[in-house]
């Protein structure tokens, strides 16, 4: 257990993740309408090259020790940076093949059943399913992923954008993103007891995704024709605010809650937003 958790009691990490989820959840509304015009590509390398530029240069000027402990954590770091590339990717990808809400929820269910899967292998921090409380809402969760995926396939979600095999590579995209976001989570909060601060984690874990992005960008795997740069500029500007801030509060969360906690708490808003 790290310092920051030891002087932190969990209703702060319960406040952060709150604000966490619920600032993200608003992802689905403007991911439903943004990114059918604009090159997700290109979308995510100017938010995440904007607060991962910022944020270093903030930390060079003033916490420089935070290189330091980076260096010293080099193999959680990559893996953090691995998995949040492929949860991006994976997701905005989803997005893209079925309706964001669906592929939104899909992730977030997916994410405390990866922590269990995660946890069984010694990957995360210990987790049980040692209550009936715990084996029924990780059931309930199962089968609401069931029930999308079953209304998404029969053409009863809003949106997909081809035929069956569309919209199930679309559930399946939406389920390895949250894998993938939950394998984050758990780096991040290895790189937090290590001693990495939350702006520092957060400044260093997208190096990975913004090399994908910056080749996707370039080989125009998602162009969708010109964009106005008033458009685009609204648009990353609205992205920092709904990807980027609920981001920082996440790692502020994490600092103090488990992973499997903080994912069941993403679902349960979720279903109730």
């Amino acid at each position: 257990m790290s310092i920051a958790q030891l002087r932190q009691p969990i209703w702060i990490g319960l406040v952060w993740s709150i604000l966490y989820i619920g600032l993200e959840s608003t992802q689905s509304v403007f991911f439903s309408s943004a990114l059918q015009s604009l090159d997700s590509f290109l979308f995510g390398l100017l938010v995440f090259g904007v607060t991962t530029t910022l944020l270093s240069a903030g930390i060079f000027f003033c916490d420089r020790k935070q290189f330091s402990y980076a260096r010293q954590s080099l193999i959680p770091l990559i893996a953090c940076n691995l998995s949040t590339a492929a949860g991006w990717v994976l997701y905005l990808l989803a997005i893209q093949l079925i309706e964001p809400a669906v592929a939104f929820t899909v992730s977030s269910a997916a994410m405390p059943v990866a922590a269990i899967v995660f946890a069984h292998f010694n990957i995360a921090e210990p987790e049980h399913l040692n209550t009936l409380s715990k084996r029924f809402g990780i059931a309930m969760i199962i089968l609401g992923m069931l029930f999308l995926g079953g209304t998404t396939l029969a053409g009863y979600s809003g949106f997909v954008r081809g035929g069956f095999g569309v919209g199930l590579g679309g559930l399946l995209c939406a389920i390895a993103s949250g894998a993938a976001f939950s394998l984050m989570l758990v780096y991040c909060r290895t790189l937090d007891n290590a001693g990495l601060s939350p702006t520092g984690v957060f400044a260093f874990r997208f190096f990975a995704y913004l090399a994908l992005a910056l080749a996707g960008w370039h080989l125009q795997l998602d162009y969708k024709g010109p964009v106005e740069n008033n458009e685009l500029i609204q648009a990353v500007l609205i992205g920092l605010a709904i990807m980027a801030v609920p981001l920082f509060a996440m790692q502020k969360a994490i600092a103090t809650v488990s992973v499997f906690l903080l994912s069941c708490i993403k679902v349960l808003i979720c279903n109730f937003a």
